[in-house]
């Protein structure tokens, strides 16, 4: 595969599953990545784990993401990836959240760049396609270790590093630092750098491109009710210089439009589960509209077809 000049959907937990990545494939993202999925559970529990890991050839090129912190267990659940015929294995060196921290797995592994690298390297051997890793600057605000950890990576034979420019304990407040992505692009200028942290409106892309040298941009809670957001960068990555980016909004008919075949599909797909998925769903859908508030309000009553079509026609 090739992993420059794209624009890339983020995994994001309990959001990017095989019906919002379709969304977003069909409206300008070049490649995207499942759910994190825990390397020990796939092993364990393949079909709990595996439902996770449900995609259809739309969405292609398509990835899965892992996490774990034993090399034996991420090249065992590589090996599984590749077999249900993903197009690469990215592993999460990155996770903020206590539950995957705690167990070793996520952004604590960035502690240990040597372990960074056996977990590579068993991946790589492993899985037989390529393989990437998403990392973030550190664990804790005392050292930043990702320029040693991204060594390690791509001496065991990774194909590209997504740098989330947030140590650890920042979760996902302040200012994404930018100067990271840089710095790491200059330390390995001929591997290839995915940028990724506050990429949210017309002009973010671009502006990463050109100030961190990055070879791709990886983009996450921005496209959480705005699969639009791809087709928007794409468009303004291809303005000429100076020209400044309009915001191009979709019209309300093909937003509701949209947000109808959404909610249809995760019902076909998991029953009135499915509906009450599409709540949170809806409630980033609004964001920024007139009423949102008082939309968001009513969003515990949608419990079926019929009251979710009702309310999307009514506010949309």
């Amino acid at each position: 595969m090739d992993f420059r000049g794209k624009l890339i959907l983020a995994p994001l937990a309990g959001v990017t599953d095989t019906t919002f990545r379709r969304l977003c494939r069909e409206n300008g993202a070049d490649i995207v990545v499942t759910e994190m999925v825990s390397a020990k559970g796939l092993l364990c529990d393949p079909v709990r784990s595996g439902r996770y890991l449900a995609y259809e050839e739309a969405e292609r090129p398509v990835g899965a993401q892992l996490f774990g912190a034993d090399p034996g267990e991420i090249a065992e659940a590589a090996a599984e990836v590749a077999r249900r015929g993903f197009d690469f294995v990215d592993i999460n060196m990155g996770c903020p959240v206590r539950k995957v921290t705690g167990g070793g797995s996520g952004a604590a592994i960035l502690s240990n760049p040597r372990l960074a690298g056996e977990i590579a390297r068993a991946a790589v051997r492993a899985a037989g396609i390529p393989v990437t890793a998403k990392i973030r600057s550190g664990f804790g605000t005392e050292k930043e270790t990702y320029l040693a950890v991204t060594e390690e990576l791509f001496a065991a034979g990774i194909s590209a590093v997504t740098l989330h420019p947030r140590h650890r304990g920042q979760m996902f407040a302040g200012s994404a630092d930018w100067t990271h992505i840089a710095a790491l692009k200059r330390a390995f200028p001929g591997e290839t750098i995915i940028g990724n942290g506050d990429v949210r409106r017309p002009g973010d892309a671009a502006r990463m491109l050109a100030e961190t040298g990055c070879d791709s941009v990886m983009i996450g809670r921005a496209a959480m009710g705005n699969p639009w957001i791809f087709a928007a960068l794409k468009r303004e990555i291809a303005l000429p210089a100076g020209v400044l980016p309009c915001a191009p909004f979709p019209s309300p008919e093909a937003r509701r439009a949209l947000i109808l075949r959404h909610g249809g599909e995760m019902f076909l797909r998991h029953g009135e589960h499915g509906i009450k998925e599409m709540r949170k769903h809806l409630a980033w859908y609004s964001r920024g509209i007139q009423g949102a508030a008082a939309f968001r309000a009513e969003l515990p009553k949608v419990a079926d077809p019929d009251s979710f079509r009702a309310i999307v026609g009514r506010f949309f």
